[in-house]
């Protein structure tokens, strides 16, 4: 009987094949097409550039004989601007479609559902959607929404969002789309930077809500390359799913089994090579095994660690962290690793250790190393077997055994990325930097010299103490660099003399700059609006930028609002590099990066370095730097202020030198406080036990206390000694 319904289904499905029909079409006719299309059809869309197209399709294939939607050309149909894909039915197969370079106008980029009805049995492979974004990077929004049952997205590329926002979303919202079974392979996820705040994972299964509710996905054979958005790479939010076969390369996060129980991390391979923040697994909640995944030089600590067990919170809402227990990390290799961790974020809220945990046939290889894990807290909880260990010296404790340890090197970036992602496309090739120099002298329209200079290029001011005064910003779309002529006896100065207020320099998006050896005035003109800032971010960006700051004066801005370097709300700087220079008479802040004010552990620049700067004469802050609330999604601000000088600096009620809530790694060291901070602080803090504050090697003469949370930040070489500066009178600050 069964040999008759099988062999009569396939004839079902030779005769579907026999009758079906082709379609060509443009892109805005799909819709159409799909009302009288057959299972087994094939709809092909022809080659072009579509823009701002609404795509919502509706289609009806068969088991063994689905209806195909795919590109006259592989990466030949482009989709950009407000283009957006929605799309539900029973068996459709989606391929060769690109969005590239656009943005959602509302809801997702591509969404398996449309209107009410979901997708189920379909399939979106060999697709790309690359650097499809807002042009707020604070705008939220995903790339793909997988909603229905047994759905697959493959061989796709998902790369360069900077926005707001999970790549891919695994929704669990109702019933129809839960215990879903979807598949998620052999896709590249992109190069994603630093996002500076949660909310920026690669792919989430699930919420908190649906924590113990069943997906049953599997997310296998993916390359992840420097998906470095937040600390959750993939964020597991449910139960019951596979995570297998994955490469992790240079990610600066985690595969976080974050909520949900009985999940299964098997067989991933994670490459660090000794980057910052590289991380591997991180363990909440209940029945889980992490079992047969490698882990190559990785430099992460704490959540970014390469196995991180977490400390719960007793009676926890489902939302906050579970018990682990009853987990198993069985025969798992460790190769360069700083940490592994066990108790992982005990607090005074965080104060229950795993318990039920095997720890068994690992191996860990280290040899800057003399134990083989860090314990935060008790580890009476975990059972260790039969693990082998190759460190420093020789480890003796119960379930440990020292050996020589050979083992494979760690795989090239070629051979992770082997089978992964979309066929190959024909891409633009993007145009080399312009380089090249324009001199600009005084009274020439320097905004205007800048507008016209390719990236790359150098903008030299070439009169020895001219006057540059100019009428607009100078707005640096570019990365670009903008110096004095070389070995001029006085700095350039720019004043600014527009008839509204503008910033002297603005960086707009895709710009960085260098500026080194000018001189920013604020002497007012007659009749004329004053400067908002000396160097600002614009108010919309959504790329990332870097900025150096070398040998510059910022002198004589008598508005309180007036910031000598700004970083505003919603931008972020990968690097802010500020040496050498000079603040003075100065009634705003100098350096401020304190523009999100949300407490949502969002901030405005990642690494920080401000030294040998003095500071002179200020009313305002001479260092504000902001990143409020408490999540732990990401690793920074770092801030570096080393070898400052502060003289006369803020010296009002409740004041501070330098303001700083949240940095997580901040040095402050060889700086000095003269006749600062008097009516407040010299230097504010607000940090959490577990953030690494080092203050040392720092004078305070007639100056403000540090003001302080844990009262654990000094290191020593503390002095109060009255400085003798090289020549105070001509501006030089540096200590005799």
């Amino acid at each position: 009987m069964k040999r008759i319904a099988l062999m009569a289904a396939l004839s079902l499905v030779a005769l579907t094949a026999s009758r079906a029909a082709e379609y060509k079409v443009t892109a805005g006719e799909v819709a159409r097409t799909l009302k009288t299309a057959a299972a087994g059809d094939r709809i092909v869309i022809r080659d072009g550039v579509y823009r701002d197209m609404e795509l919502k399709w509706l289609g009806h294939g068969a088991e063994g004989a689905p209806i195909s939607i795919e590109a006259e050309t592989p990466g030949g149909v482009v989709f950009t601007g407000g283009s957006t894909l929605r799309f539900a039915g029973e068996w459709l197969v989606i391929s060769g479609l690109d969005f590239r370079g656009g943005f959602a106008p509302r809801g997702s980029v591509v969404e398996f559902r449309y209107g009410r009805e979901v997708a189920d049995d379909c399939r979106l492979t060999d697709c790309v959607i690359d650097s499809y974004n807002p042009v707020r990077r604070d705008v939220a929004y995903s790339y793909v929404l997988m909603f229905g049952r047994r759905n697959r997205v493959d061989h796709c590329e998902l790369s360069g969002k900077l926005n707001l926002g999970v790549t891919l979303i695994v929704m669990l919202n109702e019933e129809r789309s839960q215990q879903n079974h979807h598949r998620i392979d052999h896709n590249v996820f992109g190069y994603r930077p630093v996002y500076g705040s949660n909310g920026a994972e690669t792919i989430r299964v699930g919420t908190s809500h649906q924590a113990y509710t069943s997906s049953n996905t599997v997310i296998e054979d993916n390359l992840f390359d420097r998906c470095n958005g937040e600390v959750e790479v993939i964020s597991i939010k449910s139960s019951d799913n596979i995570i297998r076969n994955n490469r992790f390369w240079e990610c600066e996060g985690v595969l976080a089994l974050r909520h949900g129980d009985r999940n299964e991390a098997c067989g991933n391979v994670f490459v660090g090579n000794g980057r910052r923040n590289t991380g591997g697994v991180r363990v909440v909640n209940a029945g889980h095994r992490v079992h047969g995944n490698r882990f190559y030089g990785l430099a992460g600590g704490r959540f970014f660690s390469a196995l991180a067990l977490m400390n719960a919170v007793p009676n926890s809402l489902p939302n906050r962290y579970c018990l682990v227990e009853d987990v198993e990390i069985r025969d798992n290799l460790f190769v360069g690793c700083s940490n592994i961790e066990f108790g992982t974020g005990r607090d005074l809220e965080r104060t229950l250790a795993p318990e039920r945990v095997l720890f068994e046939g690992n191996t860990i290889v280290n040899d800057a190393l003399t134990e083989p894990y860090i314990a935060v807290d008790d580890v009476r909880g975990i059972s260790f077997k039969n693990n082998k260990v190759d460190l420093a010296g020789k480890f003796a404790a119960d379930g440990f055994k020292t050996v020589k340890a050979k083992v494979a090197a760690a795989p090239s970036y070629e051979e992770m990325a082997e089978g992964c992602g979309v066929q190959a496309r024909k891409t633009a090739e993007t145009a080399a930097a312009q380089g090249g120099v324009i001199e600009v002298a005084a009274g020439e329209d320097l905004p205007a010299a800048v507008e016209r200079a390719g990236a790359g290029c150098t903008v030299r001011l070439t009169v020895p103490g001219g006057d540059y005064v100019i009428d607009r910003a100078l707005v640096v779309g570019k990365p670009l660099t903008i110096e004095a002529a070389e070995g001029v006896a006085e700095r350039p100065v720019i004043r600014f003399a527009g008839d509204k207020p503008d910033n002297m320099v603005t960086i707009a998006d895709g710009g960085s700059l260098c500026i080194k050896g000018i001189a920013f005035s604020g002497a007012p003109e007659p009749g004329k609006s004053m400067a908002k800032a000396g160097i600002s971010t614009a108010a919309d960006m959504i790329r990332p930028y870097t900025l150096t700051v070398d040998g510059c004066e910022f002198a004589d801005f008598g508005e309180s609002g007036f910031f000598a370097v700004k970083g505003t709300q919603a931008t972020f700087a990968e690097r802010v590099e500020i040496r050498n220079s000079l603040f003075r008479n100065l009634s705003g802040d100098a350096v401020n990066y304190a523009a999100e004010r949300e407490d949502k552990g969002r901030y405005n620049a990642d690494d920080m370095i401000i030294e040998n700067c003095s500071f002179f004469r200020m009313l305002g802050l001479a260092i504000n730097i902001y990143r409020g609330g408490s999540d732990e999604s990401t690793a920074g601000p770092y801030v570096t202020i080393r070898g400052c000088n502060f003289e006369d600096c803020c010296n009002k009620e409740r004041g501070s030198v330098i303001r700083a809530i949240g940095p997580q790694v901040m040095e402050i060291s060889g700086c000095n406080f003269s006749n600062s901070g008097r009516g407040g602080a010299s230097i504010r803090l607000d940090e959490a036990t577990w953030e690494k504050i080092d203050i040392f090697d720092c004078n305070f003469w007639n100056a403000g206390r540090i003001v302080t949370m844990t009262d654990d930040v000094v290191r020593g070489g503390i002095t109060h000694d009255e400085p003798r500066y090289a020549d105070a009178a001509a501006f030089d600050f540096r200590r005799k």
